[in-house]
């Protein structure tokens, strides 16, 4: 599992670079084609507005991998080693519930009923576009447990 997680970081990490090196040349050229040309590209705001939704959704789940997410440190380092980690499995339960169930099961039920709309600017399905938030959710799933299982190892005397 850590040998999948390794591969998924280095996957993501290089995604969401290419993401916002694409969206920064995509609003660059909305910039050019506004003030300088007097003809703004609606293909280039739209394309940068659903691009920065799915590198959101791939960043945040990356996030979640390494246990970045925002969280109340202060709190927790005044607790007992072991209280910190059984916190840790609370909290790493709360994300998986959370990500499986609004960003999987809600986020997968909103694309499969946005397929047949058509976006406007764009000539694909609002329904792809609506697919970060299940696949999002699903990298977040896979990362939550990922965490949940280095923690019970490290209850053990595991690693880590």
């Amino acid at each position: 599992m850590n040998k999948l997680r390794t591969i998924l970081d280095k996957i993501l990490t290089a995604l969401s670079a290419f993401l916002l090196a694409f969206m920064t040349v995509l609003v660059t050229w909305q910039v050019i084609t506004r003030f300088l040309l007097h003809s703004p590209s609606t293909i280039t705001e739209a394309l940068a507005k659903y691009l920065f939704l799915w590198l959101i959704m791939i960043t945040s789940a990356y996030i979640v991998g390494k246990r970045d997410h925002m969280n109340l440190q202060f709190f927790i380092n005044k607790l007992p080693q072991n209280k910190r980690r059984i916190f840790g499995i609370i909290s790493e339960a709360v994300i998986f519930l959370f990500s499986a169930a609004v960003l999987v099961y809600g986020g997968g039920y909103i694309a499969i009923n946005a397929m047949s709309q058509m976006d406007s600017a764009l000539p694909v399905p609002v329904g792809i576009i609506y697919l970060a938030l299940p696949a999002g959710g699903i990298l977040c799933v896979f990362y939550s447990l990922c965490n949940i299982i280095d923690l019970v190892k490290q209850n053990r005397g595991g690693a880590k």
